[in-house]
């Protein structure tokens, strides 16, 4: 019983310091990779039916020659009303700038009527749509409660400063203890 107990602890210091770490990364403003994957919130109903809003999808970066039309891929937008902003949409056509001979992406949100009205280069993409996570809805929820500055600091900042503690307390001892020795 006290090894199992030890073994939680264990994971659950684990799992602290993982989540504190994609805090402090996610913190800078961009959004890490995790294998090759980044985890995004979704946070519109754009792409009704095929993904659903308020979940978590898992986007993989990918050559300009691996997006096709069809593919849903994740992009910076430049569209004035979330200009900057990740956006999640279908590519409905492949065309070629006539002046630069670039490649632009014209998208459209699946539950949208007409395609965006601002081309998407090929650096504007983050990511081609790998697929709807696992209680992804759960995962967004939790993500939004831990948003909350009070939910965090009971969530996370608490459980670390008595951990923080509980090693220091072991620390002391230790040190009082080779003195102790010592003399």
């Amino acid at each position: 019983m006290k090894r199992a107990v030890k073994i939680l602890e264990i994971l659950f210091l684990i799992g602290m310091l993982l989540m504190c770490g994609a805090v402090i990364l996610a913190g800078n403003g961009k959004i890490p990779y995790i294998f090759g994957y980044r985890i995004l919130q979704v946070v519109s109903d754009s792409m009704q039916p095929t993904i659903s809003d308020e979940t978590c999808i898992a986007i993989k970066q990918v050559k300009k020659e691996e997006i096709h039309v069809g593919d849903i891929i994740t992009f910076v937008s430049e569209a004035p009303d979330i200009r900057g902003y990740l956006n999640t949409h279908r590519v409905h056509e492949i065309i070629q700038d006539t002046e630069s001979g670039e490649t632009l992406f014209i998208t459209k949100g699946d539950a949208c009527m007409a395609p965006d009205e601002y081309p998407v280069e090929y650096e504007q993409i983050v990511g081609k749509y790998a697929g709807e996570l696992p209680f992804g809805k759960w995962i967004y929820r939790g993500i939004i409660f831990l948003t909350d500055r009070t939910h965090y600091f009971i969530v996370v900042i608490v459980p670390l400063l008595f951990c923080c503690m509980s090693y220091f307390k072991q620390l002391i001892a230790a040190l009082l203890g080779k003195e102790k020795d010592a003399s």
